[in-house]
């Protein structure tokens, strides 16, 4: 991000390097505190790939009831709203992406955790069927964040899962990467125009003639951080709030921002701004010192004190969220407490050690 932050490649870019190296250096030692300080347990090792099963009857329960509640909404928002956003690509008349559907909150989580569990699936066809139903619906809702956290969540699958050595995994997540990347830019084109991206985005002109396929995670990577460091240099704390807690609340619940001022700075662009923004606004410096201890908390406790893989479903989800916090806070956000929850159910019911599971069906 700081890399990305250093080409400047929007007017709107926030010109002082200096206090992006103080976000990051804060962020790091918080970090480096939270996760010194949870020690490794004696139990703690190696994970064992067969210490757990998964019972398929019951996984396959799950899907279908997911997938089920999954085209309901589908149907709902085709009758109330016609065809989905992707139609306008095709030349047909649709609602725009964010005005478009109802319960999205709810339909997010369930076709991420809908793909995720598919790739546990035994039956090859079975598990493309479901995978691709998810990612038909990502794209027909033309959600890119949604999309780029599901194939997050499946390479930390395949790596908990496999015996993979960590060159191989680090790979398949270059690859995965590479591949997310190649689907927001096109998906991104289609939803913005390039003339219309750079006059949003404010870019200069001696990058206009730069590939779209650079300058949009070019762009998308250095605009949070950008954003964050506005807000920051024009904010100015008075009182503790608790506004990082309203995005777990339904969007018609969520109370009106006590920080609309620094928010509302000119020189934020697009409305995204790292996963520390709001515990700045509402603590202060030490909003984000306290939210990179925490963050280096769940890491030791992942890392020395539980292994990942006695949660198949539930450590995709949080690892997830912890790769791109550099665009938004993941983790108080209602999609992803959804998908917890759902994941957390199918743990339970769908995956189990085998040490007291009779039979695997």
């Amino acid at each position: 991000m700081l890399a990305t932050l250093e080409l400047q490649v929007s007017w709107s870019t926030f010109p002082d390097r200096s206090l992006g190296f103080a976000i990051f250096f804060v962020s790091v030692f918080s970090m480096l505190v939270g996760f010194a300080a949870v020690r490794r347990s004696e139990s703690s090792g190696p994970a064992g790939l067969t210490d757990y099963v998964v019972r398929v009857r019951s996984l396959r329960k799950a899907t279908l009831i997911i997938g089920g509640a999954t085209v309901a909404l589908v149907l709902f928002n085709y009758l109330a709203d016609g065809l989905p956003p992707v139609a306008s690509f095709f030349g047909f008349s649709t609602l725009d992406y964010q005005e478009y559907g109802r319960f999205k909150q709810v339909l997010e989580p369930m076709t991420a955790a809908l793909f995720l569990n598919s790739l546990l699936e035994p039956v090859r066809w079975r598990r493309w069927f479901w995978a691709a139903f998810a990612i038909g619906i990502m794209l027909a809702y033309v959600l890119r964040g949604p999309l780029l956290l599901a194939l997050v969540q499946a390479v930390i699958l395949a790596s908990i899962r496999g015996s993979a050595s960590k060159k191989k995994v680090y790979i398949r997540a270059v690859a995965v990467l590479l591949i997310a990347l190649a689907l927001v830019n096109v998906i991104g084109n289609y939803r913005t125009p390039q003339q219309i991206f750079f006059e949003f985005m404010e870019i200069k002109p001696e990058f206009r003639s730069w590939p779209m396929a650079l300058l949009w995670p070019i762009t998308y990577i250095s605009v949070p951080v950008s954003n964050l460091c506005w807000i920051i240099h024009g904010s100015h704390f008075t009182e503790p709030t608790l506004s990082f807690l309203y995005p777990v609340l339904p969007s018609f619940w969520a109370p009106e921002n006590p920080h609309e001022g620094p928010l509302s700075d000119p020189h934020i662009i697009d409305g995204v701004h790292t996963y520390l923004a709001a515990y700045f606004l509402d603590f202060s410096w030490l909003g984000i010192a306290a939210a990179n201890f925490f963050l280096g908390l769940l890491s030791g406790f992942l890392v020395n004190r539980e292994r990942i893989s006695r949660h198949l479903l539930v450590s995709p989800v949080l690892l997830s969220a912890m790769s791109l916090i550099f665009f938004w806070d993941f983790f108080v956000y209602l999609p992803t407490l959804g998908e917890l929850a759902i994941q957390l159910m199918v743990q339970r019911f769908c995956i189990v050690p085998t040490r007291t599971a009779e039979s695997p069906l």
